[in-house]
């Protein structure tokens, strides 16, 4: 459903708005997120938006479907929308702005811990392909993932060595860890649950799948490799954790390369996961929410504005191959 410029002006005055425009922002943050970017100049109220003569063209996204969801174990309240939505909604900006023979510049407030952390996967190679066109420029949001512990950078591993990374699961949430490592740098994994049951080292292999039943914990654990991802060509490892029983779950590295190596690992972002999951050895670092690590994006993150300190929850930079972002903060 569209509604023109008319239309919702036409709401505005009225008594029964709803009849008119019948679509509502239950959530609030895209409608704020414009108030401060291009709200109305209200002298009374001393408040002014950024740019308070800029046309606002909106789109509310679709929710992701239900079985998107379960597979990466995301079970909230909180709204979530698949990548595919969400490039069809910028490409509905970019033909409208085109239309229009209006200049474009696209406010993106979504993120998503999900990705390499250097490019943004094809939503940020989509994004960059807008912000690269005459005209037009795509303006992301960080984060929030600063001091959630939900990311895990390792040190240098010698060729054979081996190191435990912990994770803390408080309950019965499932979660998506991710890992990422740099090509051509080969890692393969094992999986100790808190009872001590054993994964067995899994074999890192381009299309690797295998499942794990950790019965005395009636969790279930699907690991599958790519040593070739499509955002960056490194290695990539995702294990799915289903029903995961509380305590510590420790996740075995393993370094099968004739050199040095290291990794990154990601645990959701706090929307999608309770405070009670975590990394005990976790680096506020390189947790930037995709797609704002992409070089050719403008990111922007927050400082606390009541006393011009860092604010300890933005998430901070580098991109995982150490491109400096986030290009600025806003005070927050």
């Amino acid at each position: 459903m569209e509604y023109t410029n008319e239309e919702i002006n036409e709401a505005l005055a009225s008594e029964n708005p709803w009849k008119i425009v019948q679509s509502r922002d239950f959530n609030g943050h895209g409608t704020f997120i414009a108030g401060v970017a291009c709200g109305t100049l209200i002298e009374e109220k001393n408040f002014s938006g950024v740019a308070p003569l800029t046309t606002i063209c909106a789109v509310k996204c679709k929710e992701a479907k239900q079985g998107l969801k379960s597979f990466y174990h995301i079970d909230t309240d909180e709204p979530v929308y698949a990548e595919t939505d969400i490039l069809i909604a910028t490409e509905y900006l970019r033909k409208k702005a085109a239309e229009a023979n209006m200049p474009l510049i696209l406010c993106f407030g979504m993120g998503t811990s999900f990705g390499g952390h250097i490019t943004g996967g094809i939503l940020g190679e989509a994004l960059r392909t807008i912000g690269d066109t005459k005209g037009a420029a795509v303006v992301t949001a960080c984060g929030n993932e600063g001091n959630t512990s939900r990311h895990y950078r390792s040190d240098i591993l010698a060729s054979g060595e081996d190191v435990e990374v912990e994770i803390r699961s408080g309950s019965r949430h499932g979660f998506t860890l991710e890992l990422y490592s740099d090509s051509p740098q080969i890692l393969s994994v094992s999986i100790i649950s808190p009872s001590g049951g054993y994964s067995g080292k899994t074999i890192a292999r381009h299309g690797e799948k295998r499942r794990v039943d950790f019965i005395l914990e009636d969790t279930v654990v699907n690991i599958e490799y790519s040593l070739l991802s499509y955002e960056s060509g490194d290695e990539f490892i995702q294990m799915r954790f289903e029903t995961p029983s509380e305590g510590i779950w420790k996740i075995r590295v393993f370094n099968e390369t004739r050199g040095n190596a290291y990794f990154d690992m990601w645990l959701p972002i706090r929307n999608f996961l309770p405070p009670t999951t975590y990394f005990l050895e976790a680096d506020p670092n390189i947790t930037l929410c995709c797609p704002s690590n992409n070089a050719n994006l403008i990111s922007v993150s927050y400082y606390d504005s009541l006393n011009r300190s860092i604010a300890v929850d933005s998430s901070r930079g580098f991109a995982r191959n150490g491109n400096i972002k986030p290009d600025f903060a806003a005070p927050g």
